[in-house]
Formats: C-alpha cells, sequence, structure tokens
C-alpha cells in the first residue's frame, strides 16, 4: 500500500454517467476531482452491460447508445482534466482532521474533504463459478512462475503460455472471447462451456461460432464444472471435471479457464461506513444530497429520498445540486452564486471557449 495518500478536494467513488457529469458540475466551481471505479474503464453500466443499447431519455436527445452517451461525457469533461483510477475498489473509509482518508483494495490512499458516492448500484465485480478449489488458482500467490489460471478475460498477451483454454459462460462476452483464444499463439484447443445448450449471443456472432465450431477451430460443451484435476502437487490446474446433464463426468484439459459470467452489484464496504441506509440505498437530504456524514454525498441509483425515480436524468439533476452544496462546504459555507453557461465569462474560460 502507497505510504503517500492522493490528495484532492473530492473523491468521487464510481465512473457511471452521473459520476462523470459530476466531474463537469464540480469542474463549473473550479472544483477538480480524482475518481475511481472498480471497472478497467469508465461508464459503469452504460459502457459494461449495455454500450450498444439505445436510452431515448436523455433531454435534447431523442436516442443514444450507452457508448455514445459515455463518449459525450468524456468529451464534455476532458476541460476539466479529471484524474481517473480505474481497477480500485474502495475499501475502507477513515474521518481525521483533514477530511476523510479512503483507501482501496489494491493499495491506494485518498486524503479528501468531501466524497460523491456515484456508485449506481454498487461497484461491479465479475462473477464466479461457486468452486471452492477454484480459489487457489485465482491469483498469483502460488509465486511469480505460477501466474493465475482462473480469470476473467482472456489475457491481451502472451504472459500466460496456455496450450488448454476453457470458456465457461453464454454470453456475448464469453463466445468472443473463444473465438480470440482460437487465434493465441501457442494454443491446442479452446472450449467454450456452459450449462445448457442455448447461448445468448446474436445471429452474426453465432453464424462465426458455428463456423469455428465446423472446422474445429473451438469445440462447446454443455454442462456444469464441478470439479478439476491438477499436477505438480497441487500446484497447477491440470483438467476440469464438466458434469453433462445425463450425470456422466467427462475430464476437459485446462490449464486456463476464462470466467465470463458478466458482472455482478455489490455494496461491499459501503455497508460498514455509518452512512444511514434505506433498502441498500444511502439516504441523503434532497436539498443537497449529502448523507448523514459530513462532506459524504450520494447521486444516482446509490441513493434514495423521499420521491426518488432511478432514471440517468435525475441523477444528473443531483449532481448539479450536490456541486454546488460541495461548493460552499469547500468555501466554508459562503453561498454559491448561480452562473449560466451562455454568459459566463468565467465559465467559458474554463470551458477553453
Amino acid at each position: 500500500m502507497s505510504n503517500t495518500p492522493i490528495k484532492t478536494d473530492v473523491l468521487i467513488i464510481g465512473a457511471g454517467p452521473v459520476g462523470l457529469f459530476q466531474i463537469f458540475q464540480l469542474g463549473l466551481h473550479e472544483i477538480k476531482a480524482h475518481v475511481v471505479d472498480s471497472l478497467p474503464l469508465i461508464g459503469g453500466q452504460c459502457s459494461a452491460l449495455y454500450p450498444d443499447k439505445f436510452i431515448y431519455d436523455v433531454p435534447g436527445i431523442p436516442k443514444i447508445t450507452g457508448k455514445d452517451l459515455i463518449d459525450q461525457l468524456e468529451l464534455q469533461i476532458d476541460p476539466m482534466k479529471p484524474s481517473f483510477h480505474l481497477k480500485q475498489t474502495v475499501q475502507s473509509l477513515v474521518s481525521n482532521d483533514m477530511g476523510y482518508e479512503v483507501t482501496t483494495r489494491e493499495g491506494l490512499r485518498f486524503q479528501t474533504k468531501c466524497i460523491v458516492i456515484a456508485a449506481g448500484v454498487g461497484a461491479f465485480v465479475h462473477k464466479e463459478l461457486p468452486l471452492r478449489e477454484l480459489n487457489n488458482f485465482r491469483s498469483g500467490d502460488l509465486g511469480s512462475s505460477h501466474p493465475p489460471q482462473v480469470v476473467c478475460e482472456l489475457p491481451q498477451n502472451d504472459s500466460i503460455a496456455a496450450k488448454h483454454i476453457v470458456v465457461y459462460g453464454s454470453n456475448e462476452a464469453a463466445v468472443r472471447t473463444a473465438l480470440n483464444a482460437a487465434l493465441k499463439s501457442g494454443t491446442q484447443s479452446v472450449c467454450l462451456i456452459y450449462r445448457r445448450e442455448q447461448l445468448d449471443i446474436g445471429e452474426e456472432l453465432k453464424a462465426q461460432f458455428d463456423q469455428a465450431l465446423r472446422i474445429n477451430a473451438i469445440q462447446f460443451m454443455t454442462g456444469q464444472i464441478t470439479g478439476l484435476k491438477t499436477r505438480e502437487a497441487g500446484q497447477l490446474l491440470s483438467h476440469l471435471l464438466v458434469t453433462d446433464t445425463h450425470g456422466v463426468i467427462n475430464e476437459r484439459a485446462c490449464d486456463l479457464l476464462v470466467e465470463c459470467l458478466g458482472l455482478s452489484p455489490k455494496l461491499g464496504p459501503l455497508l460498514d461506513w455509518e452512512i444511514q441506509m434505506e433498502k441498500k440505498t444511502l439516504k441523503v437530504d434532497s436539498k443537497n444530497f449529502e448523507t448523514n456524514l459530513p462532506g459524504i454525498y450520494a447521486v444516482g441509483d446509490i441513493n434514495s429520498y423521499p420521491g426518488k425515480r432511478k432514471l440517468i436524468v435525475c441523477g444528473f439533476h443531483e449532481a448539479t445540486l450536490a456541486a454546488y452544496s460541495i461548493a460552499s462546504y469547500l468555501r466554508g459555507g459562503e453561498p454559491i452564486p448561480l452562473e449560466y453557461t451562455t454568459a459566463s465569462t468565467r465559465i467559458h474560460r474554463i470551458l477553453g471557449l
């Protein structure tokens, strides 16, 4: 863990659409922010779950895909020069004389005066197969000579020299991973495994998958992974035991297992932060979206208040009012005058106009 904390006026937890708009609204008050997110890319659910689906309730935009919305938000916040820290899961919060110290599971530390929790329905984590024996192969604890053999995505380089790759899942990510694995140098076999024959993919991808099956570039097995075999005194994964729909157990050579089971939101350590909660959401004052802890705000789907609606447009409204409150909080409670982006020369300077 880093000994020197990163100092910032505001730490935003969550880089989804509302978190990104929070950056913009804070920037209009000349407040810079650091942002942490558990995912490897910005955009939250828009990027991770429905990048190609259309959204129809963004004001002034008849329809826009999740990916395009994030692209536009990223362009909008470019003048604010935010600092992103991705693949970082917030773990602990401690109050002190300077505000709050926040640490991540991966070892970053932040000293911040204010926190905005824009975590949607929680931090997204990859779902895992419920087979305890696989845990020994999910991390590098076995030593540098034995890298992880159970991962959530196919390595982009050849750092893992896998000859027999198994992908478990039925979604588009699983099928694309299997197809990409077949192109990996040194690969001898690639097998997609899922408990059902039906795959949740579009016609175009299905045609590619069927072609790969016909030429034996990949194989497809229906069944559940129920056990495993190892070599080198249990240090390395060598085979998976797959139980089919008739209860027959088959062995499948495997030295790299890619779990493509999608993402699951978890509140995690937020439950231990002494923030008042209501049905797994954070209670806020709808005047400024501050929680019961001074200087800690919550915007977007993570919060609750009378009349709350879990809509992107509502999250944008909440981020706007939270920014005004934060600006006042950081300036000793002084009132913040209203300025219009159409006329304010100060705002035009910030936006580089």
